[in-house]
């Protein structure tokens, strides 16, 4: 049982990735696509589509990217329009239904990995923080030694500081000890 969890844990991070990378490769086709694949002299935007892809010579390198680029706006952008023709046409529903279950299953995954690097971002900052912290308090000279029997009393040593009795003169200790 214990691998099936494994497994499945690394399935759910595997999906999750792959639909923050979907999402990446579609921001990557809309804001740097155009310069691209327009001066690479072998793609131009296809004018036989209804909507927009790009179209490269098939001997050229450049088809594979033009493929992945095409498959991720066709997931992303284009998926409202999938899912519309799909009402209208039968033989469009086996697309709309893989786009649908990639955003119902990567969302809420590529979310989950998402939190998570956060976070552990945020550990690994807030660990390197203390690390400083106690770097920079060990370069401090070494406070005075200030014990109960020195102040005389328990009073406000310094602006930020007060001296605290030690565990064993507190409480029940106390009447114990007597």
């Amino acid at each position: 049982m214990q691998r099936l969890k494994e497994y499945g844990r690394i399935v759910a991070w595997q999906t999750g990735v792959g639909y923050l990378l979907l999402w990446a490769v579609t921001f990557w086709t809309l804001d740097e696509g155009p310069a691209v694949f327009a001066n690479s002299g072998v793609c131009h935007p296809d004018l036989n589509a209804a909507l927009f892809y790009w179209s490269c010579d098939p001997s050229s390198s450049m088809q594979i990217l033009a493929s992945l680029a095409n498959g991720a706006l066709t997931a992303t952008v284009w998926a409202p329009i999938y899912v519309a023709a799909a009402t209208v046409a039968p033989a469009a529903i086996v697309v709309a239904a893989w786009i649908m279950a990639v955003h119902v299953i990567g969302l809420p995954l590529g979310l989950f990995v998402f939190i998570r690097a956060m976070t552990k971002a945020f550990d690994a900052l807030r660990s390197v923080r203390s690390r400083m912290a106690l770097a920079n308090s060990a370069a401090l000279p070494p406070a005075p030694d200030r014990t109960a029997a020195s102040a005389g009393s328990l009073a406000p040593v310094g602006p930020a500081r007060r001296l605290v009795a030690r565990r064993s003169d507190l409480g029940w200790r106390l009447l114990l000890r007597r």
